[in-house]
């Protein structure tokens, strides 16, 4: 596992190899058939997080709703964008704090990841918006797929917004691949 502290000591990026796939996702019983065929097309998938607490199998962020109406405002010419939940069987954390929660992403090439990290970056900043004396976590996981070499990467960040963008900058896409 690589844990990397850029610029500042409360910024954490940390990234290390996972086995989680789209595909794994995709093999899940839980999800029905329409669900597994709207998603497999997508260029960025926004999955629930899974095993919450008794009762609750799967849910998303609570921020989920609102980055994902952002995103297709914002973006959606550009890429595809998908909720990987079977329609009307969404569940959303509700969590009291300002903490700005994005929803576990899935892309399936890292050339997505300078769009997605500016597409979230760009989400805090306008969460941020007249609330300057505000200090939220950003809390972001990220797992990437390089279906040619049948890795994944997976990408967390929990710092604060104002160091969500400058961790990334020291982020080589070109190195990600490499052995550790």
């Amino acid at each position: 596992m690589k844990l990397l502290n850029f610029v500042r000591r409360d910024s954490m990026l940390e990234i290390h190899e996972t086995s989680n796939t789209l595909k794994s996702y995709l093999e899940m019983d839980v999800f029905n058939e329409d669900t597994k065929e709207r998603v497999k097309g997508a260029d960025i998938v926004l999955l629930p997080n899974f095993g919450i607490k008794e009762g609750v199998d799967r849910a998303f962020q609570p921020d989920t709703v609102a980055f994902y109406k952002y995103s297709i405002a914002t973006k959606g010419s550009e890429a595809k964008i998908e909720l990987f939940e079977n329609k009307g069987e969404e569940k959303i954390l509700a969590l009291h704090s300002f903490d700005i929660w994005i929803p576990l992403m899935v892309i399936g090439s890292s050339v997505l990841l300078p769009f997605t990290i500016n597409l979230v970056s760009s989400f805090v900043f306008e969460k941020m918006k007249g609330r300057p004396n505000d200090e939220p976590t950003v809390h972001f996981n990220l797992l990437i797929e390089d279906k040619e070499k049948g890795k994944s990467k997976h990408l967390s960040y929990k710092g604060p917004a104002d160091g969500f963008s400058e961790s990334f900058e020291k982020l080589d896409v070109n190195k990600l691949w490499e052995d550790e």
